[in-house]
């Protein structure tokens, strides 16, 4: 697997394909925007991974999924997720916080292909948060504090399968199943679901992710 301390998370966005709709070169999934967002909780599972035409087994080719607050549109960002790649042929996931602009860090819990996780990124001040990853499958959990990165604005909360970043370069983004991210987000101290979210399709040379929403429901579906 990388060396996770280089892998790094901020968005790339294209531009608008629609009113409810933006394209991005790595994210993949929906953002709610607004003010006032302290708190986002988002549960999914964890996907068997594999290679996409054309690719390598050396290529080592990952996605990873999040919660996390900013980011969307600015260089701010709080999140917490997991990460899964395809190395040497055997898929390996692992549980990360961060706070741009560092890089994210691995946190000790075990996930395991086809498990379901939870996790809640809360911001307790504009420079700190904690980042709690439940594995549901297991009934782990762990808590990780993130503090020291760029001043959070609190205008935005997302639930994203990425391509992730490794230096400055995005490494090969693997094929997925349908998945699906449910949650909520805390915006004024009010409960939120991501049901008026915008939309963020995943676009390189050619759509490769595409995002939908359905109640309260972000499915991404590769393309």
């Amino acid at each position: 697997m990388i060396k996770v301390g280089e892998a790094r998370k901020r968005n790339r966005l294209n531009g608008r394909a629609s009113a409810a709709t933006v394209t991005s070169s790595n994210w993949c999934g929906a953002a709610l925007t607004g003010s006032g967002f302290t708190s986002v909780t988002g549960t999914w599972t964890v996907p068997t991974i594999s290679l996409r035409s054309g690719q390598s087994a050396s290529s080592d080719p990952a996605i990873s999924q999040w919660v996390g607050i900013d980011g969307f549109s600015d260089s701010a960002l709080i999140q917490g997720g997991t990460l899964s790649q395809l190395v040497g042929g055997r898929q390996e996931n692992v549980a990360w916080t961060e706070m741009l602009p560092a890089a994210l860090r691995e946190v000790s819990l075990t996930v395991d292909t086809g498990d379901s996780i939870t996790t809640t990124v809360t911001m307790t001040s504009t420079t700190s948060g904690t980042v709690t990853i439940e594995n549901n499958t297991r009934g782990t959990s762990i808590v990780g504090t993130v503090s020291g990165g760029t001043r959070l604005s609190a205008t935005s909360a997302e639930w994203i399968l990425e391509d992730f970043e490794s230096g400055s370069s995005l490494i090969a983004f693997a094929a997925f199943p349908t998945s699906a991210f449910t949650g909520s987000a805390i915006r004024s101290g009010t409960s939120v679901s991501p049901s008026t979210a915008t939309l963020i399709d995943l676009v390189q040379n050619s759509e490769l992710c595409s995002a939908t929403l359905s109640g309260t429901t972000v499915s991404v579906r590769d393309s």
